[in-house]
């Protein structure tokens, strides 16, 4: 019998595989999110990051789904170490309802792999999830605002560009 493992096989680390086929049997059947969940700590990287991809698409239709698993990606922030996840986990920190505890801790997270991670894609998700949390709390925009156009200076064209869409919306709220 097939799991959502077999279908998410591969050697390529940059292509998704077959994971919008396993959002779409997730949303359909919702005890297979569960499984998905759990591959983004499976010992296989491709698996790793494709569940990471499936399941960030699933939250990001079905927030409630990610919400119940908030424990674990709190837990183990400190423990993601493939920027294919990290990308991902990133934005499911977006989607998430924190308390002001758990914000802290996902900010923290946020602004180390953005300083640290050398992926374009990261950066943008952590400066997106940064962006999103500081719109929901004004307190953060100054922090959150420097550290973008900071991230600008000599970001990539992807980071630049991310940068002047979320100052853009920042500039919106005045």
């Amino acid at each position: 019998m097939l799991t959502v493992y077999d279908l998410l096989k591969g050697n390529d680390l940059r292509s998704i595989g077959k994971s919008n086929e396993v959002v779409s049997l997730v949303t359909s059947d919702p005890i297979l999110f569960e499984e998905v969940f759990d591959g983004i700590f499976h010992e296989d990287k491709v698996i790793r990051a494709r569940c990471a991809d499936a399941v960030e698409k699933v939250a990001k239709k079905f927030p409630a789904y990610i919400q119940k698993k908030k424990p674990i990606i709190l837990k183990n922030l400190k423990n993601f170490d493939q920027k294919e996840v990290i990308w991902h986990i990133a934005l499911m920190l977006g989607y998430l309802k924190l308390t002001k505890k758990e914000l802290e801790k996902a900010i923290f997270h946020l602004y180390k792999w953005l300083n640290e991670s050398t992926s374009i894609i990261v950066k943008v998700a952590c400066m997106q999830t940064l962006a999103d949390h500081a719109l929901k709390n004004k307190k953060l925009i100054a922090g959150v605002r420097f550290e973008i156009e900071k991230q600008m200076i000599n970001g990539a064209p992807a980071i630049k560009a991310r940068g002047r869409h979320l100052l853009n919306d920042f500039d919106k709220l005045k």
